[in-house]
């Protein structure tokens, strides 16, 4: 055979495929596939119209001519696959960016949804529609690995369902059989979900790349035109600081403003503003202030006017300058990588963890103020998406402990550049407060030397935070703040109620009345971790305000009485059993209890009607057969209950005549039509129960060699023998005995 009659033969159409519902699935799979991919930005409406429209046109076409396709269309689709290959490597070439896979997955969509489309006008025979609905599983492919939600979740249970249909349809075609194997599939389903639960708890905890160039998207972005260069999430409206009596309702973190009011109370919800895919979790900073003036914190360097703010241009990514209070020369440090998915629409900051070295972001330039904060200069709406290489400078307590010697924070602070200037900056305070500074001291005394020049200690910093972790009631409902009057004055010698803003700042104060550099930090702590996409869903009561505090050769380092974040990214594992824990205990228990009895009790008393015997004589013949199974003598499926009955008098001597008595009744009633009186079913029964009960013992069948006595069969031996017996009124003359052959 030639090479050519071979290639003739391997593509030669199977018989037709005549199974509406194989095809009906896998022309569903494969919209399916295609709706994913649009849902995922990954297929352009356009693109997804045409693809859906030729797949069901297709697979129409080919279903009316399975068994005479067309001879030439074999040719045609070859050349159209050709063309869609030869097309995608063009664009990869021309627009894809070395190391970065997003820039590939779309063309990749395209060209699956091209092949697929096309694919439907031949698809004759089994083999061919079981391709399309294999090939459907490609464009899911490319759909979840753009998925940073459990949205796309409907379209992949959807997918999964039309798979299943399609298969049993494929299996009914073969077999030429009709019905579905439920239970094959329930049992098969069930194994498929609890795999899937295991793999994903047995996956490491996850680890971003540092050797992609990274994607930026600024969706529905625009000009921030605020002279103030920060916006609260639309490009006309200018920063504010959020008012409880305002548009919104809720004050606090709502508008990440230049200044940030402790007397605002608070009422974050549960919505997720975004998610965030990092090396590791961490404090993800927005703003920070350093002017406190008793009731609100201020930044002291205006964002635009400053003399140092710098704006940086030049495209994403975009290099981030570094000043002496914004990062020190760095100890030791760490890449941390972190990608930022906003679901919801809001304000222009670029939110990161400390020490920011770049950014990735669709914008012309970017601001970037003294203390770090960094704005982007066009407005961020929801799908935008960024990514920020900082360098984590977290050091260890010993680290900051020999920092802060005194020896050390000399040759530090001249390397640094912090001088006199910059520590003024971050000590300051609107006027002395007396109370404040023995509340501090008295906590700190006996920590230090008292000679030391500098009062800076990691020690310090620590009981500090401490005492504030264990002496303060974490809440929102806060007390109104009368006019004039000292927030953390009130707040420490008042009611020690408050959420994080009136914790960290009463923090701060007492570190600067110690003369410890400290400053009010605003951004979001690490929401709930999804195991599925590797990501923190950062919901609105996530946002949250910190202390920071300088130590030489380590920058700002952040400390929290109020919040933990952990070190490192948590395994899936662990994720989903703390989320099963949580979840079992906030069930309501005793009702669950009650009900469970309640069904148990049902299924119980449902289990022995059905397993009842139906009459009396069925009845007396598993009594019978019971007891006989305890001592050892089962009957045998071919013996009759009269034949049965002699054999278990026989073990039973003592017993003989009352199970003699037995059995004729139930031949009597079975066979003579003979209905026996109630005294005497009772009386029967009553026989049958003390036999079905009797001690268990081994076998006395005679099998071991030993004789096994035996009594007649009209012996009066035994309890309930002779006339006492409630069978003894039915004599011999009513029915004739029922003979041991029936």
């Amino acid at each position: 055979m030639t090479l050519w009659q071979r290639f003739v033969e391997v593509n030669r159409p199977g018989p037709p495929e005549n199974s509406i519902s194989f095809r009906t699935a896998s022309v569903l799979a494969v919209l399916l596939g295609i709706g994913a991919c649009w849902s995922e930005g990954e297929l352009s409406p356009a693109v997804s119209l045409f693809a859906v429209v030729a797949t069901v046109v297709g697979n129409i076409v080919a279903y009316r001519r399975r068994s005479d396709p067309w001879p030439g269309v074999k040719p045609v689709l070859a050349v159209c696959a050709v063309g869609g290959f030869v097309w995608f490597l063009l664009t990869v070439t021309h627009h894809a960016t070395p190391g970065d896979i997003a820039s590939v997955e779309a063309p990749l969509a395209v060209l699956f949804a091209w092949v697929l489309s096309t694919h439907a006008f031949d698809v004759p025979s089994r083999r061919d529609v079981a391709y399309s609905l294999a090939g459907s599983t490609a464009l899911i492919a490319v759909a979840a690995a753009q998925s940073v939600d459990l949205a796309l979740g409907g379209w992949v249970l959807a997918w999964v369902a039309c798979c299943v249909w399609g298969l049993v349809a494929m299996w009914q075609s073969v077999s030429q059989t009709e019905g579905v194997p439920w239970r094959s599939l329930l049992v098969a389903g069930g194994l498929v979900a609890v795999a899937a639960v295991l793999l994903v708890g047995i996956l490491p905890a996850p680890r971003v790349s540092t050797s992609l160039i990274f994607t930026a998207s600024s969706a529905d972005a625009a000009p921030v035109t605020s002279p103030s260069g920060l916006t609260d999430g639309s490009a006309a409206l200018p920063a504010h600081a959020a008012s409880a009596t305002g548009r919104t309702g809720v004050g606090g973190f709502l508008g990440f403003a230049k200044s940030l009011d402790t007397a605002d109370r608070v009422a974050l919800g549960n919505e997720v503003l975004m998610r965030v895919r990092a090396t590791r979790p961490n404090y993800w900073v927005g703003q920070t202030f350093d002017l406190w003036n008793g009731q609100s914190w201020v930044q002291s360097a205006n964002p635009v006017d400053g003399p140092r703010t710098e704006k940086v241009t030049g495209g994403s990514p975009f290099l981030i300058p570094t000043y002496p209070d914004q990062v020190a020369p760095l100890a030791s440090g760490t890449e941390d990588v972190q990608t930022f998915y906003l679901a919801q629409g809001g304000p222009n900051l670029v939110f990161h963890a400390d020490n920011a070295q770049r950014v990735y972001l669709e914008t012309h330039t970017v601001t970037v103020t003294p203390d770090g904060t960094i704005t982007s200069g066009t407005s961020m709406g929801p799908g935008t998406i960024y990514t920020v290489v900082s360098t984590d400078s977290a050091a260890t307590p010993a680290q900051l402990e020999a920092a802060t010697a005194p020896v050390a924070i000399a040759q530090a602070d001249d390397r640094d550049g912090w001088g006199p200037a910059e520590q003024a900056r971050y000590l300051q305070l609107p006027h002395p407060d007396a109370r404040v500074t023995a509340l501090a001291q008295s906590i700190t005394k006996g920590i230090g030397s008292p000679g030391d020049a500098d009062p800076r200690s990691y020690a310090k910093v620590e009981a500090i935070d401490n005492w504030m972790a264990g002496h303060i009631r974490y809440t929102t409902d806060i007390p109104p703040l009368a006019a004039g009057t000292d927030a953390v004055d009130s707040f420490l010698f008042g009611t020690r109620r408050g959420y994080c803003e009136q914790i960290s700042t009463a923090t701060v104060v007492m570190l600067r009345s110690l003369g410890i550099p400290a400053r009010e930090a605003v951004g979001y702590v690490p929401g709930p971790f999804n195991p599925i996409t590797d990501l923190y869903d950062i919901q609105a009561k996530d946002a949250h305000a910190w202390v920071q505090v300088w130590f030489p050769g380590y920058g700002w380092q952040n400390f929290d009485p109020t919040a933990d974040v952990p070190l490192a990214n948590p395994v899936p594992g662990t994720v989903l059993a703390s989320s099963l824990g949580r979840g079992l205990t906030r069930l309501p228990w005793i009702p669950i209890g009650l009900v469970a009895g309640v069904v148990v009790v049902v299924l119980v008393v449902r289990t022995r009607r059905a397993n009842r015997p139906a009459t009396w004589a069925h009845q007396v013949a598993a009594d019978l057969s019971r007891g006989g199974a305890r001592i050892g003598l089962p009957r045998r499926p071919d013996e009759t209950l009269t034949d049965y009955g002699g054999r278990l008098g026989r073990a039973l001597p003592e017993r003989a005549s009352d199970i003699a008595g037995v059995t004729v009744l139930v031949e009597r009633a079975t066979y003579g039509g003979i209905e026996p009186s109630a005294n005497q079913i009772a009386g029967a029964l009553r026989v049958t129960r003390g036999i079905r009960s009797v001690p268990r013992r081994q076998r006395r069948d005679g099998s071991d060699g030993q004789p096994v006595p035996t009594a007649p069969h009209g012996s009066t031996s035994g309890p309930g023998a002779g006339q006492d017996a409630p069978w003894a009124s039915a004599s011999s003359n009513e029915a004739p005995a029922a003979s041991s052959g029936r």
